[in-house]
C-alpha cells in the first residue's frame, strides 16, 4: 500500500494538533535546554523549566522531568506527567510514558522504557483521567488512546478492545487490530482482516489478506493480491485492481496503476486518469502531483491548479502549502538545499522563500528554521528555529530559542 510517513514524538511536540488547542493555543519552545510555551503572539506563556514537553491536548500537556534527548532525538528516561495552560502541575510526574489526553482519558506507562528508534518496550499500560486518577489499572502488554469512545489493549500476542471504564468490549482474541473509525474497527482473525463494531459483532468478515480503517465510507483493502475499496457492507467500490492506493479524502482516493497514480471518485470510477509520478491526499482543495521531477497541485477535477515546479511540496494548511525552490530529492527521499516558502490555493507567493526549512501551518503559525540543513533520516540538523505568521512575520525569531529538531519529515511523493 502507499507509502506512509513516520512521524515521531520530536515533530507531534511542536507541530502536531495545534489547531486543535482551546484558546490561547501554545506552543511548546526550548531555551537552554528547557520547554516552556509561548502564545501565537509570542509572549512567553509558561516559562521553561521541563526538559520535555508536548502540545496540549483537552487542556493539559505531558511534560518531562529527568528525561533526555538520545541521538535520534527520542525523549529517554525521566518521569512523565502533565500541567495545564498556565503551567501548573495537573499531574504529577511519575509515568515511564505518556500520551495526549483523548476523550477524557490519556495513555500511560508504568515500567516500561523508550529505546533508540522511540519504540516504548516493557511495562504496563493503564490510563487517567484528568484529576489524575488512574480510571484502568496498568495491565496491558500495548494500548491505544480512546477513540470513539473504545480503546485497544493487548495481553501477549492478542488483541479485544475496552471502554473508558475498563469494560470489556470484546474478548481479547485478535491478531492484530486498529482504532475505530467511523464506527468500525479493523481486526486479524488468524491471517485475514475484516471489520468489526462498537458491541464487537463482525460486520464485515474476516476474509481479507490486508486492510486499512474506513475514511469517508470506504476501507482500502487488498484482494487476490491487488488493492480495492469496499464500503460499510463490504460491498466492492469499484473493481480491485490497484497496485498501491490511499484512503479517501475530499471525496478522491489517490491510486496507482502500472507506474502512474491518478485518482479514483466514491462511486468507483476513475475521476482522475492515472498519469502521474506520484499523488498526495487532497486537502483544502489541492493534491501535490509529481510530474517529471517536479512538483505542483490539482483540484478535484484533476485540473492543474498550480503548475508543477518545485523540488518539494507539502498539503495545503489554513490555506497556504510550504513549498521548496532550487532543492533536490536525495537519495532518501528529502528535500535538500534550496529554500522553503508559502503558497495559497492559486499558486500566489504568501511568504517569499527564505527559509531552510518549514512545517505546514497549524493554529496560525508555522515552525520554520534557518541554517539547518536536512540528514539521510528526515531530521534537518543545526540551525534557528521560530515561529512566523501567515505573513511571514516572526512572532518568535531564530536565536531567541532552539526548538529541538524535528524528525520524521514527510518524504516527497
Amino acid at each position: 500500500m502507499r507509502e506512509h510517513a513516520v512521524v515521531p514524538i520530536v515533530l507531534l511536540a511542536l507541530a502536531a494538533g495545534l489547531a486543535a488547542q482551546a484558546a490561547p493555543a501554545l506552543y511548546p519552545i526550548n531555551v537552554d535546554g528547557r520547554f516552556g510555551y509561548v502564545d501565537r503572539a509570542g509572549r512567553m506563556a509558561i516559562a521553561p523549566q521541563f526538559d520535555w514537553a508536548f502540545d496540549f491536548s483537552e487542556g493539559l500537556a505531558p511534560i518531562n522531568i529527568g528525561g533526555r534527548r538520545n541521538e535520534y532525538g527520542f525523549v529517554v528516561g525521566g518521569a512523565w506527567g502533565y500541567i495545564d495552560a498556565a503551567g501548573r502541575v495537573a499531574i504529577t510526574p511519575q509515568y515511564d510514558d505518556a500520551k495526549p489526553f483523548a476523550e477524557g482519558r490519556a495513555l500511560v506507562n508504568t515500567g516500561g522504557s523508550v529505546n533508540e528508534l522511540g519504540l516504548l518496550a516493557g511495562g504496563r499500560r493503564g490510563y487517567v483521567d484528568r484529576r489524575g486518577r488512574v480510571v484502568i489499572e496498568p495491565q496491558y502488554d500495548d494500548a491505544r488512546s480512546f477513540c470513539q469512545g473504545l480503546a485497544l489493549v493487548r495481553t501477549g500476542d492478542r488483541y479485544g478492545y475496552i471502554d473508558t471504564a475498563g469494560g470489556a468490549v470484546t474478548e481479547i482474541k485478535y491478531q492484530d487490530g486498529r482504532s475505530f473509525s467511523e464506527g468500525l474497527a479493523l481486526v486479524r482473525a488468524g491471517d485475514r482482516y475484516g471489520y468489526i463494531d462498537a458491541r464487537g459483532r463482525e460486520i464485515i468478515p474476516c476474509r481479507y489478506a490486508d486492510g486499512r480503517s474506513f475514511q469517508e465510507g470506504a476501507a482500502l483493502v487488498r484482494d487476490t493480491g491487488r488493492l480495492g475499496f469496499i464500503d460499510f457492507g463490504g460491498r466492492p467500490i469499484g473493481r480491485c485492481e490497484w497496485d498501491d492506493a490511499s484512503g479517501f479524502s475530499e471525496g478522491l482516493a489517490a491510486v496507482k496503476r502500472d507506474g502512474r497514480w491518478g485518482y479514483l471518485g466514491r462511486d468507483g470510477e476513475v475521476a482522475v486518469e492515472c498519469r502521474y509520478d506520484a499523488a498526495s491526499d487532497f486537502k483544502q482543495g489541492r493534491a501535490a502531483v509529481r510530474l517529471a521531477g517536479k512538483r505542483g497541485f490539482i483540484d478535484h477535477a484533476g485540473r492543474l491548479a498550480i503548475v508543477p515546479e518545485y523540488a518539494g511540496a507539502q498539503d495545503f494548511s489554513e490555506g497556504l502549502a510550504a513549498v521548496n525552490r532550487g532543492g533536490t530529492i536525495n537519495q532518501h527521499g528529502y528535500v535538500d538545499g534550496g529554500k522553503w516558502g508559502f503558497i495559497d490555493t492559486e499558486g500566489r507567493v504568501a511568504v517569499p522563500f527564505r527559509f531552510d526549512y518549514a512545517l505546514s501551518f497549524k493554529g496560525g503559525l508555522a515552525l520554520v528554521n534557518i541554517g539547518g540543513t536536512m540528514n539521510q533520516y528526515g531530521a534537518v540538523d543545526g540551525g534557528h528555529w521560530g515561529y512566523v505568521d501567515r505573513k511571514g512575520r516572526y512572532v518568535w525569531r531564530p536565536g531567541q530559542v532552539e526548538v529541538p529538531k524535528p524528525r520524521g519529515t514527510k518524504k516527497q511523493p
